[in-house]
């Protein structure tokens, strides 16, 4: 299908929407809150980079220059903490998974219990890179296949094949594997390449305790998708990072999404959230009373009855947050751990440089842009679902988005799926952005935009971004 013609039926036709937005309950301020949320972070982005007005607009060569691609490699990439994969792919001592990111590979390996090992996937010899597959289990150790050296799963040297037709002075450095440094958290295996990274709790700070309340190292992967994308990673993570594109790119979502009056919460380090009212319709939508078909769907899932409800939106959110609190919910979950609005809310950390995530009790939707290898106008799009273990023959909740063929159970992990956005595995929603993420960056190289883009109040998640990766790129993030 034509991808221009592709979401036409959607983004086209009239919409019932309302553009009207009332001043003096909007709130404009950073920081400030706008929903019934008992969390709270009282700091303004002015509070973080009082400078935070030079990224009010910005320029389109950062996203089309390669100069700006190497820039980015050399002083970000190199330095920041980033998120390479999951724990739970590599259970067992021996078994590994490969991560790419921009011009490196990285073997990522159980190399004991307890003990992960972030190895660059280059062998000492010549350059070859040592594996070629995503995933491996039960190594033993790792061989060039072009010349047969091995190291074992700590990266040591093993074998140096023919080591005799070698002069002293060719082997006489370190020929172990060269390591980034690497951290497993929540289920997450982190690493950064600097030679001296910022402590990781420390890059990390107060957002882990946030984090931490959904122990996603109890979730297991139900989806894994990866897309090549013709556009720079920054216009997807642009996206991913402000709410304001819903009623226009999304309108199927407002029903059943609070997409205006939401609470952005700003942390140090470039990384953010964003807390989004599920279970509520829209402040856009003209009859929020009316029970929305999507808004029946979630509530029937949770045991309620619709025609309680057939009238009475509004009363869905604090009613099914009521009924998960039940020891018999039928998710058989306990979600004592959690705030109310917790229990039906869009949580949405962003973690710098390229994370976010979609985080509910019962699963989390982690989405991670990678840049190209040397594309400034391509990159590389993941998702993966996570899922938490519920009741016997009991799927998550509708909006995770998880179709019926796929397998909730935990047993296997599924294969990883490559697509193209002709042929997309990612779900609606997520085809809508990256469909515009594409056109986006068609129009960076428009003579008509004259090369500059601008931001409102309700895209201060992308300021803060750009905020912080200009610090990287004065070099004010490297530790001496």
């Amino acid at each position: 299908m034509d991808i221009h013609n592709r979401y036409a039926d959607i983004r086209f036709k009239d919409r019932p929407i309302t553009d009207k937005v009332d001043p003096e309950s909007f709130a404009l301020e950073p920081g400030e809150i706008s929903a019934d949320y008992e969390v709270k972070r009282n700091v303004s982005l002015l509070d973080l980079y009082p400078d935070i007005d030079r990224f009010l607009t910005y320029s389109t060569d950062r996203y089309v220059k390669r100069e700006w691609m190497e820039r980015e490699w050399d002083s970000m990439w190199t330095q920041a903490w980033q998120i390479a994969g999951r724990g739970s792919d590599i259970p067992n001592v021996g078994d590994w998974f490969r991560y790419d990111i921009g011009k490196e590979s990285f073997i990522i390996v159980r190399s004991a219990p307890g003990e992960v090992k972030a190895l660059y996937n280059v062998c000492k010899h010549r350059g070859n890179r040592i594996v070629v597959d995503e995933f491996g289990h039960d190594a033993r150790s790792f061989s060039c296949i072009v010349h047969s050296w091995r190291w074992d799963i700590k990266g040591k040297i093993a074998r140096v094949t023919d080591r005799e037709t070698f002069k002293a002075a060719a082997l006489c450095d370190d020929l172990d594997l060269t390591q980034a440094h690497v951290k497993e958290w929540g289920g997450f295996v982190f690493l950064s390449m600097a030679d001296e990274p910022v402590p990781f709790e420390e890059h990390y700070g107060e957002l882990l305790t946030a984090l931490a309340s959904y122990r996603m190292e109890e979730m297991f992967v139900i989806k894994d998708v990866t897309m090549e994308v013709p556009c720079n990673w920054k216009v997807i993570f642009d996206i991913f990072n402000e709410g304001y594109h819903a009623h226009a790119a999304h309108p199927q979502i407002l029903p059943f999404i609070e997409d205006l009056f939401i609470q952005h919460d700003f942390y140090p380090n470039g990384h953010n959230r964003s807390l989004f009212p599920n279970m509520a319709v829209s402040q856009r939508w003209p009859d929020r009373d009316k029970l929305t078909e999507l808004l029946a769907l979630f509530t029937r899932e949770t045991g309620l009855l619709v025609e309680d409800y057939a009238m009475n939106a509004t009363a869905v959110r604090r009613a099914i947050q009521a009924a998960k609190r039940k020891p018999d919910n039928v998710f058989g979950m306990d979600y004592s751990t959690f705030t109310d609005n917790q229990l039906t809310d869009d949580w949405n950390p962003g973690l710098f440089p390229n994370v976010t995530l979609n985080a509910h009790p019962e699963g989390v939707l982690f989405i991670r842009i990678r840049p190209h290898a040397d594309d400034p106008e391509r990159c590389h799009y993941d998702i993966m679902v996570l899922s938490r273990k519920m009741a016997d023959n009991v799927r998550p909740p509708s909006y995770m988005g998880v179709g019926p063929e796929v397998d909730v159970s935990g047993r296997t992990r599924p294969p990883r799926i490559h697509c193209t956005f002709e042929e997309s595995e990612l779900g609606e929603v997520l085809d809508q952005d990256i469909f515009n993420a594409i056109n986006m960056q068609k129009g960076m190289r428009s003579r008509g935009l004259k090369g500059v883009m601008r931001y409102s109040q309700q895209e201060a998640r992308v300021q803060q971004f750009h905020a912080e990766l200009e610090l990287y790129l004065e070099g004010k993030k490297v530790r001496s």
